[in-house]
């Protein structure tokens, strides 16, 4: 048979039926063209078809699930339809197909997840990619500008204009307005502090001026932070020691408690600083010589070093210094006269070698010595083996009690021995039982019996 042969029910008790799916009215479609193929149209019971919904699910108490499969000429349109109820009535006219269930029919539109990005408008989405649903700034309730689509496919309308922007009066849709912040500050913000403001379309804030300065840790644009100094110290901001500080700004350190002294420069109001002694020396400070330092709190000159002797100043610790004596004279030194001098190696005694008496080397009347002059006698010369002379005090007489006879092998006043003079002793005699060596200790005073046998 040539032609289109249809199946079609139609429901006397509505002609033009709305679609309880969608809410739209369908209309009535022409009849199928005709053509050379055959076409044919099977339709299970309780079936619901519409070419126009893909898939349409319906909520009741029962549930009828069937597929109906449409075949026209060369193209296929499959459809599934859930329908849920007592009663179900369907029709088709044309390529509409009405379905009217008894109870109440619910439609549930069934969206692929994840679908966010794939510029189709699916349900829950505000809009995805360019695909903002027909909606604008102005169906939003701005006045104007770009509406934009996040990338979580909710509306962005930061680029949405308010007429009402600039009046200073928060409105509606307005996140602030001139200085009206809502009571929003840098603080609430997140930030440490600043100046917040509204920005030019009232539906943001404008931290430009905001600052996390005073959060103790140092960020980018910042010197340094409270605490946070970035590990600087005084010493490595070239002061000598103190503590150093961060500017209120964090632009900056703060110096104000570091201390100059030590880094050797002379800064401000110091006299010296280290090695840094403004060219004085130990002579331009008066001294004879030595070494000239700073003291630790580089106000005044460290002369510890200093060599005053030869500054004819008696100085602390000084005897004498050139020609101040400090009184003293030969005679008070116990001379008969003479001319006193000061030792020019240390200012630390007198040079008495001009003065006239004992005590200045010199032999002067009938002195047989006087100090170190001994006149060329000695001990040996005294008629002993050996030892010191020395002159008496009052340069009267030698003095031999450094003199001695020990090693002369002769047992002498004070001796116990001396040499190979024991005197008649041996080990056995000094209680040793085995006999042995015995030795006279060096100096004569004792025996040695360390050759000797128990």
């Amino acid at each position: 048979m040539q032609g289109s042969v249809t199946d079609t029910t139609t429901d006397t008790s509505s002609t033009t039926e709305q679609d309880l799916s969608t809410g739209v009215t369908p209309t009535t479609a022409d009849p199928p063209t005709t053509t050379d193929e055959t076409t044919t149209t099977t339709t299970a019971p309780t079936t619901t078809v519409d070419p126009t919904e893909p898939t349409s699910t319906t909520t009741g108490e029962t549930t009828d699930t069937s597929t109906t499969t449409t075949t026209t000429g060369e193209t296929t349109d499959t459809s599934t339809t859930t329908t849920t109820g007592e009663t179900t009535d369907t029709s088709t006219t044309g390529d509409t197909t009405t379905t009217t269930t008894g109870d109440t029919e619910t439609d549930t539109e069934t969206t692929a997840p994840g679908s966010c990005g794939d510029a189709i408008l699916d349900a829950g989405e505000d809009c995805d990619q360019d695909n903002l649903g027909g909606k604008d700034c102005v169906s939003l309730g701005f006045d104007g500008g770009t509406l934009a689509c996040a990338d979580d496919c909710t509306f962005d309308t930061g680029l949405c204009l308010l007429e009402s922007c600039g009046d200073g009066q928060l409105d509606e849709k307005e996140t602030c307005d001139g200085d009206d912040l809502a009571g929003e500050s840098c603080e609430s913000q997140g930030f440490a502090g600043g100046a917040l403001a509204c920005n030019d379309t009232c539906n943001g804030f404008d931290a430009s001026a905001c600052t996390a300065c005073g959060d103790d840790q140092k960020q980018d644009g910042e010197t340094c932070d409270g605490a946070d100094l970035d590990g600087e110290s005084c010493e490595s901001q070239g002061f000598g020691g103190g503590t150093l500080g961060c500017n209120a700004d964090c632009g900056g350190f703060d110096v104000s408690q570091c201390d100059p002294c030590g880094n050797d420069q002379i800064d401000d109001d110091e006299t010296c600083d280290g090695a840094a002694l403004a060219n004085e020396t130990c002579e331009s400070q008066g001294f004879s010589g030595g070494t000239l330092g700073c003291s630790a709190t580089c106000d005044a000159f460290d002369t510890s070093q200093c060599d005053s002797c030869g500054n004819d100043v008696l100085d602390a610790g000084e005897t004498c210094d050139g020609a101040a004596l400090g009184g003293a004279t030969c005679e008070s030194l116990g001379f008969d006269g003479g001319v006193l001098a000061c030792a020019a190696d240390s200012c630390g005694a007198f040079d008495t070698s001009g003065c006239i008496g004992c005590g200045n080397d010199k032999l002067d009347g009938d002195e047989p010595c006087d100090g170190a002059e001994l006149d060329g006698e000695t001990c040996e010369t005294q008629n002993f083996f050996g030892g010191t002379l020395a002159c008496s005090e009052q340069c009267d007489d030698f003095d031999l009690s450094q003199c001695t006879n020990c090693g002369n092998n002769q047992i002498d006043a004070g001796e116990t021995c001396d040499g190979s003079d024991l005197g008649g002793a041996t080990c056995e005699s000094q209680g040793f039982a085995g006999g042995g060596v015995l030795i006279c200790a060096t100096g004569c005073g004792a025996f040695d019996t360390s050759a000797c046998i128990d």
